[in-house]
């Protein structure tokens, strides 16, 4: 069969349905696949109800109608207005027999005072309706005139009398195949499951195609359905599809992959309603079915991973066709489950350090006292990615500036990627001993997380170097004598703290370094 799969957006094309909640097992003896079975088993469900009364519609309808947002007030069919629930003898609604009287509805019985037909209503807007059929031609009455969408609704109703009250002429109330059409563009969802389940607390039967939509074409289509699903560009064996996606590596909490776009393809003349069910680390895409429309639609729906922490992350999205007739292998009931995996691997972010234990953004490497000419040590460090989760970004060195004395010192470090978690990068440092003087450096290394959707940087490391060459340490001023000069300069090394300061090596610059510089000044170099 040839599939046009065009662009219908499911807030225009598609609508969502119910699964809804009726009692456990009450829909147990519904085993029909066919209009006369479905017909003969349904009917007695549905009639195994209590009577209400009309007269008592007044307060029942209190209830149904409850505006969950203001529980003292009830919501009226049709405009969708909000008003104070309290029986007023009609003056600020009244009782819609959406089915009318003139219709078919008897003037008495069950049919009469049905609260799945009966509805609260502005009496003006009531009286606007009178008896008129539904439809859109001149002459008849739109439920969604007023820019709300009651037109499902009201089909399911009229499904509901005529399978209830087989007597109805579903002809006298409007078009049977546009109700169909209504049913599968405004298919129910939350409202619907709120107001059948007042109403089975009430009347202790239930709407069975707000139940389940899927019988409605079963039971109305006048065909087997020869609808079929498929995923969007694949090739259908007995109507089954299959795809994978892979998300792969993203930085950040699983909620921050991308939605995922289901697109799906509708194939057959018949309307359809299907299931969109996800497992695993997938967000539910919608507790109740969808609908799709005659002949050949597109659809697609949104999924989202979920979860947290970090690793991998998936789950599967099973579109089942919820038909439960089939024209022929592959459609309708026989229409092959559709099933997208979707995989991702969420990992944290990289932890730059210049230690493999905690994390420490600056060192310093300090050569000390070398004579002129000395051969260099060769002194270490060391670029960690202290990620704390096996599941961590790779580390990645952007840049590596080196200020103040660089050319005194020769370091290997540059720019590379890949630095894993709980691993580092080893660098080595020189100094060179060629010229007396004092000598201070500083590295600046810029890193990031490696590049993946989610990464974070830049951070900066710090590595400062420094070292002494051919001079005495009471040689303060570092022009290679020692002469009265150098106490100037050691007073003005006290005063700023800086490291010409510490004569006796411990560290800190304190008034004991005059003693230490006196000392190291009468023991010459």
């Amino acid at each position: 069969m040839n599939q046009s799969v065009t662009s219908i957006c499911l807030a225009f094309g598609m609508a969502s349905v119910a699964l809804a909640d009726p009692p456990a097992g009450y829909y147990d003896s519904i085993t029909g696949t066919d209009a006369v079975t479905l017909q003969a088993q349904l009917n007695p469900l549905l009639n195994n109800a209590i009577t209400r009364s009309y007269g008592d519609a007044r307060i029942h309808l209190q209830d149904i109608e409850e505006d969950p947002n203001n529980l003292a007030n009830i919501i009226l069919v049709y405009n969708g207005a909000s008003i104070p629930s309290g029986w007023d003898s009609g003056a600020t609604w009244n009782r819609e027999h959406t089915w009318p009287v003139s219709l078919g509805v008897g003037s008495s019985g069950s049919d009469y005072s049905d609260l799945h037909q009966l509805h609260a209503c502005n009496p003006s807007i009531n009286s606007s309706r009178g008896n008129k059929q539904f439809g859109t031609f001149p002459g008849q009455f739109d439920p969604n005139q007023y820019g709300l969408n009651y037109r499902g609704r009201m089909a399911r109703m009229a499904f509901y009398m005529k399978t209830r009250y087989p007597y109805l002429n579903m002809v006298q109330l409007g078009n049977q195949q546009q109700f169909i059409d209504w049913h599968i563009a405004e298919m129910p969802g939350e409202v619907d499951n709120y107001r059948n389940d007042r109403v089975y607390n009430t009347q202790q039967n239930r709407n069975a195609f707000a139940d389940r939509p899927e019988w409605v074409w079963a039971l109305f289509g006048g065909s087997d359905s020869d609808a079929q699903i498929i995923i969007a560009g694949q090739s259908p064996v007995d109507g089954s599809t299959s795809q994978t996606i892979d998300l792969g590596l993203m930085i950040g909490e699983p909620s921050q992959f991308p939605a995922v776009s289901i697109d799906l393809a509708k194939a057959g003349a018949a309307p359809t309603t299907y299931s969109v069910v996800t497992e695993g680390d997938l967000a539910e895409v919608s507790r109740y079915q969808f609908g799709a429309a005659r002949n050949n639609q597109s659809m697609s729906h949104q999924v989202q991973i979920t979860g947290s922490g970090f690793g991998p992350f998936g789950g599967t999205v099973t579109i089942d066709t919820t038909e439960v007739t089939s024209a022929g292998t592959g459609l309708g009931s026989g229409d092959g489950d559709d099933v997208v995996t979707i995989t991702g691997l969420a990992i944290d972010h990289s932890l730059a350090s210049l230690s493999g234990q905690s994390q420490l953004n600056d060192i310093v490497i300090d050569f000390g006292q070398l004579d002129l000419d000395e051969t260099s040590p060769i002194l270490g460090y060391s670029v960690w990615n202290i990620a704390p989760s096996v599941y961590a970004a790779n580390l990645d060195i952007d840049s590596v500036m080196v200020i103040g004395d660089a050319g005194a010192f020769a370091t290997d470090i540059t720019p590379l990627s890949g630095i894993l978690p709980g691993e580092s990068a080893d660098f080595q440092v020189e100094i060179d001993t060629q010229t007396i003087g004092t000598y201070e450096a500083t590295a600046i290394i810029t890193l990031s997380d490696e590049d993946l959707p989610g990464a974070a940087g830049p951070v900066q490391l710090t590595v400062t170097f420094k070292g002494r060459i051919g001079a005495c340490v009471a040689d303060t001023n570092g022009d290679g004598m020692l002469s009265p000069a150098d106490f100037s300069a050691w007073v003005a090394a006290f005063n700023t703290g800086s490291d010409e300061c510490d004569q006796n090596d411990d560290g800190v610059c304190s008034p004991a370094d005059f003693s230490a510089w006196v000392s190291n000044f009468n023991a010459g170099c």
